[in-house]
């Protein structure tokens, strides 16, 4: 496989026509142009970084990309196709989709902006039953990360918040963390240079670095 070059000026115009022309007949159409500059450099993007995984990860990497086709029977948007795409980097031990039930490295590109990061979108409840007792049993050994995050002004802690359930004894930072169904980290940019260049895998090593060991944390919890 060729070595990741960077996305070209007609990845992000593909992206935007895309959304402004959600349909099979125009997907036909460009069908070629999607292969060459939407789906090759990804697959290039993600060899190059599981390549690097040990390095952001402390671990051997796999790859898994989003599919340009939307599951829209139970949606009420019937757009066939995403006008983004997304790469996950994860264990080696998870199959198929199983990745989704675990942390994972993230990057998407959409046609106005960028988004990496790490975490988790579908954690079990028994998972985050015994995240919560982890926080509950030894807060300091996970404030420190928190605070380190927080600290950082690039990413933002998201997901969704579940109302009733809290621990007021929790450092109010713990609490934020505490109240999630869902773990993640992430940062958005505006397009940039670096996304048309080589330099892009080397880039999002270094920023999964510094979330390495929220990673590693996360990666820890078993549901057993």
């Amino acid at each position: 496989m060729e070595h990741f070059e960077g996305f070209s000026a007609d990845t992000i115009d593909f992206l935007w026509e895309l959304r402004m022309n959600n349909s099979r007949e125009w997907m036909e159409q460009n069908r070629e142009r999607y292969k060459t500059t939407l789906k090759e450099p990804f697959d290039r993007l993600a060899a190059a970084l599981v390549q690097a995984g040990e390095s952001y990860s402390g671990a051997e990497m796999a790859s898994s990309i989003s599919r340009i086709n939307r599951d829209i029977r139970f949606s009420r948007d019937k757009s066939p196709y995403r006008s983004c795409r997304w790469v996950v980097l994860h264990g080696m031990q998870t199959v198929g989709t199983g990745w989704k039930l675990r942390p994972a490295f993230y990057f998407e590109l959409n046609p106005e902006s960028y988004t990496y990061g790490m975490g988790l979108y579908h954690a079990t409840p028994l998972y985050l039953t015994t995240f919560r007792r982890k926080l509950a049993e030894n807060p300091s050994a996970f404030l420190r990360i928190a605070k380190k995050i927080e600290k950082d002004a690039k990413y933002k802690l998201g997901g969704e918040e579940y109302r009733k359930i809290k621990d007021e004894t929790l450092d109010p930072l713990l609490q934020s963390w505490y109240r999630k169904k869902e773990l993640v980290v992430l940062a958005t940019e505006p397009l940039g240079d670096v996304l048309f260049s080589a330099e892009l895998p080397a880039f999002l090593t270094k920023e999964w670095k510094r979330l390495r060991e929220l990673y590693q944390f996360l990666e820890g919890i078993t549901e057993a």
